[in-house]
């Protein structure tokens, strides 16, 4: 029997993305994803507010995103979750615009300071966090569609994003390291 191929270790070091179990579809769960939001992008703060354009520009494998560039990444694609999640539950089945991550990365913004991103990301998680605390868990099962990865339903969006946000940090540590 062989072995199936595991995922680089640094390239998801905090696991692929899961699928979130109809177990904890639960309302305590959004609060759990409010909380671990939180916790993530204070870590944010907290692991790269401070740093020097050396450390910024470490990376965590050989062609990744340096650590300036993954914490402006996180803070755009924050903020496209966002719109997301808040077409999601005031649109029927809405439709995903997919965004090239790599060309958002080349554009003007992404060399303003790392400060920038960070108050980026803090105010928009403002606003997830009040979506996950102050939205009915029920509406969480209203259904939006990827173009590359099919319905899904904005439980699955959540966890994504919770997952995203520790994904990348997790990525900034072992740069940083």
């Amino acid at each position: 029997m062989t072995t199936p191929p595991q995922p680089d270790a640094s390239r998801y070091p905090v696991g692929p993305l899961p699928q979130l179990p109809d177990s904890e579809r639960v309302p305590a769960s959004l609060e759990r994803f409010a909380a671990s939001l939180e916790s993530s992008v204070a870590e944010w703060r907290g692991l790269v507010g401070a740093r020097n354009a050396t450390d910024l520009a470490r990376t965590y494998r050989e062609d990744s995103w340096n650590v300036r560039q993954l914490a402006h990444h996180v803070a755009e694609a924050h903020l496209h979750g966002l719109s997301r999640l808040k077409s999601g539950l005031t649109q029927e089945n809405y439709v995903i615009v997919p965004f090239d991550q790599n060309a958002a990365l080349t554009l003007p913004d992404a060399d303003l300071p790392v400060s920038a991103a960070l108050e980026l990301l803090e105010a928009i998680n403002l606003r997830w966090v009040a979506l996950l605390r102050g939205v009915s868990s029920t509406e969480f099962t209203r259904q939006i569609v990827h173009p590359q990865e099919g319905p899904q339903d904005l439980w699955q969006l959540v966890n994504k994003h919770d997952w995203h946000l520790r994904h990348h940090l997790a990525q900034a540590r072992l740069a940083l390291s």
